[in-house]
């Protein structure tokens, strides 16, 4: 694939003019400006570039409308409090141009029905802000049934190796690229048994999987409602969920539920008696594993073909970064690239790419693999941290036919 670097270079460096670099350090180190979240929250600028040191930080609540990047050092942890039981919640309210990045941090929550991290602007219009996780953990402590640990709502969401617990998706466009989704085993809390959980929750939204692993929570044999590995809520007359699972992707229900349950399937819709069903297209590389002599599919419609995807790596100071696009051997694959985020709406899909600093990155033939990977690399400018490179593609068919990849995002370091 050929790539044009010089307009990237340039892009770069104009989009890392106006940044500001904030520390936040619990242990009040050199260069601090402050030891805990919300006062850094309280301050934000538009753009701003938080550095959170190691260190355990205690919750907050975050609602702006400014775009800002959290950038974790050494794997900081955000905890609840006596006051919020959630480790944080952000309300992005700076509409479509507004984009959040979350990078290497870990989130807890403790109580039952509290998520660890919401994300959620709690309007069904689109465009929406997007936010971007990687190289996150987002995890649920709690000893109750209700452990589920990261809400996004009325977003975009680009989830890029990250390891989750059980995530629920409203009214959204998501994309997960080599992360694990993990539901909670059965268990017991204070004389009350507390089932085994699913790995995703999909209500009115539209979803990319792509090269991870999700698993359902196990019933461990023990009599009780065993967990389907993702399941829809729709709840709609009007539109049901679309879900595509890509490349070496593996989705497992429930591997040890009772046998005096009905086995749970991979994909399970809550909401059948409604008209319009969820639809799940998958590629023939994916693993699809139910319960034992359970179905793969429960009241969801489905198809298996080649489904065009996109992955990015990290993107370091000094280093390369490579995305690669992947596609039907042969197909022709167009790579495009922005820094801001604008949701526009393509077909049936949301493409997260903004049309004003969209350019064309590099196009060529996908290979006997049926991928196309392109490395460039980005400069040794610190000033350049933080700055978010969007990847979109789209392939085309020899006959002509054209489809979009998910988008995927790296985060420079």
């Amino acid at each position: 694939m050929i790539p044009r670097f010089l307009l990237l270079f340039a892009l770069l460096v104009c989009s890392a003019l106006a940044q500001r670099v904030v520390v936040v350090d619990a242990a009040n180190g050199p260069g601090t400006n402050h030891t805990s979240l919300a006062p850094a929250f309280a301050d934000l600028l538009e753009g701003d570039l938080l550095v959170l040191r190691a260190g355990t930080y205690e919750a907050v609540v975050v609602s702006t409308p400014h775009s800002f990047v959290l950038q974790g050092e050494g794997n900081p942890v955000v905890v609840p409090t006596a006051l919020l039981s959630q480790a944080m919640e952000v309300y992005p309210w700076g509409g479509a141009t507004q984009r959040l990045v979350i990078q290497g941090v870990t989130f807890q929550s403790e109580r039952t029905g509290q998520w660890a991290l919401t994300l959620a602007t709690f309007s069904n219009a689109w465009p929406a802000p997007t936010v971007h996780l990687e190289d996150c953990v987002v995890e649920s402590l709690s000893p109750q049934a209700d452990r589920v640990a990261l809400l996004a709502q009325s977003i975009g969401l680009t989830v890029q190796r990250c390891t989750l617990h059980t995530t629920q998706i409203v009214s959204s466009l998501a994309t997960i690229v080599d992360s694990t989704i993990v539901g909670h085993d059965l268990s017991y809390y204070l004389g009350f048994e507390q089932r085994a959980q699913t790995a995703l929750d999909v209500i009115r939204a539209k979803v990319w999987i792509v090269d991870s692993g999700l698993s359902a929570g196990s019933s461990l044999g023990f009599y009780a409602e065993p967990a389907a590995c993702v399941g829809f809520s729709d709840s709609s007359f009007t539109s049901g969920s679309v879900v595509h699972v890509c490349g070496t992707s593996t989705l497992v229900a429930d591997a040890f539920p009772s046998p005096l349950w009905p086995m749970p399937s991979v994909f399970v819709n809550y909401t059948w008696f409604y008209p319009v069903l969820p639809d799940v297209q998958y590629e023939p590389s994916v693993v699809l594993t139910p319960s034992p002599g359970g179905p793969v599919f429960d009241s969801v419609t489905n198809a298996s073909r080649t489904l065009p995807s996109q992955q990015a790596s990290p993107a370091p100071l000094g280093g390369l970064f490579t995305t690669t696009t992947h596609g039907a051997p042969g197909d022709t694959a167009y790579v495009f690239l922005s820094f801001t985020t604008f949701a526009q709406r393509i077909g049936d899909w949301e493409l997260l790419l903004d049309e004003s600093t969209m350019f064309l990155l590099a196009m060529g033939v996908l290979d006997a693999n049926g991928d196309g990977p392109l490395s460039f690399p980005i400069p040794n400018v610190p000033s350049l941290r933080g700055t978010c490179l969007e990847i979109g593609a789209a392939t085309m068919t020899p006959a002509g036919l054209i489809e979009l990849t998910n988008p995927a995002v790296g985060i420079v370091r």
